[in-house]
């Protein structure tokens, strides 16, 4: 997929199966979480268009345990995570943090919860591509840059702006630094620059550019078709080495590679 160009071959008639800014069909049109699955993918949409899709506890907990349960679905070979309206994730719901005041255990029971779903992503089996346009601020930057992949709409707006309001962008930190080299990474937490999604390809933050957020969730359903096209047990064991060598030693890294490698073995097709 060309990172510097508009996807022109992707499947424009994605809109039909999941809407943009309805953030898809299911049961409960009021819930703050749309969850359908389309050919073996999970589409998981957040649905509080009104506040740009903040995080607010239930959203948080809902994603989490849809995240969990897309893990343990057979039926389910990858994930798409999305935003309904004008945005993906405005990061969390401030003024929902109002109400904790002098509450200590509720602010670290908020705290806990975020940092789960941040950390997440590593360890599901299945890939997760994140459909980003608008705005991607803060916890919902954090939240397209868990996901395994990216593809971002043109008028995408990510990035950390809690330094320019007094606070550091705390348990987002990790999975940035994870991601980028760290001249950027501080550039961003530092200044609060915003990125648009020409600019997180060319970052290497985003895998892919589109120009509208139907063509970006078209081609997030599109590598998710791709993922979910592959063998589960070939698919699930490169995620799973990717993640574990990230935090190995090369020699350590070889000798991981070196046991699933004897594992491949007794599961590898034989030939016709």
């Amino acid at each position: 997929m060309d990172k510097d160009k508009d996807n022109a071959g992707i499947n424009a008639n994605v809109d039909a199966e999941v809407d943009v800014n309805a953030g898809g069909k299911d049961a409960s049109d009021q819930d703050v979480l749309g969850i359908r699955t389309v050919d073996a993918v999970r589409i998981l949409t957040l649905r509080r268009p009104e506040r740009h899709n903040a995080l607010n506890t239930d959203l948080t907990r809902r994603l989490l345990q849809a995240l969990r349960d897309a893990e343990r679905d057979e039926a389910c070979r990858a994930i798409v995570l999305a935003g309904a309206g004008r945005s993906f994730c405005a990061g969390a719901d401030t003024t929902e943090f109002a109400g904790f005041g002098q509450d200590a255990d509720r602010a670290q029971a908020r705290a806990t919860l975020t940092a789960e779903l941040h950390a997440v992503f590593a360890t599901l089996s299945k890939p997760v591509v994140a459909a980003v346009w608008g705005n991607a601020m803060g916890g919902g930057a954090g939240l397209a840059l868990a996901c395994d992949m990216m593809v971002a709409a043109q008028a995408t707006r990510l990035g950390y702006p809690e330094i320019k309001h007094g606070i550091c962008p705390a348990i987002v930190m990790a999975n940035l630094t994870r991601n980028l080299g760290p001249k950027r990474a501080f550039e961003l937490v530092s200044t609060g620059r915003l990125l648009d999604g020409g600019e997180l390809c060319e970052w290497g933050l985003a895998n892919a550019r589109a120009e509208t957020p139907e063509a970006a969730l078209a081609a997030a359903l599109d590598i998710g078709r791709h993922w979910a096209a592959h063998a589960p047990f070939a698919l699930t064991s490169t995620k799973r080495l990717f993640y574990r060598t990230l935090d190995l030693s090369f020699e350590e890294g070889l000798a991981a590679g070196r046991e699933l490698n004897i594992a491949m073995r007794r599961h590898a097709r034989p030939k016709s």
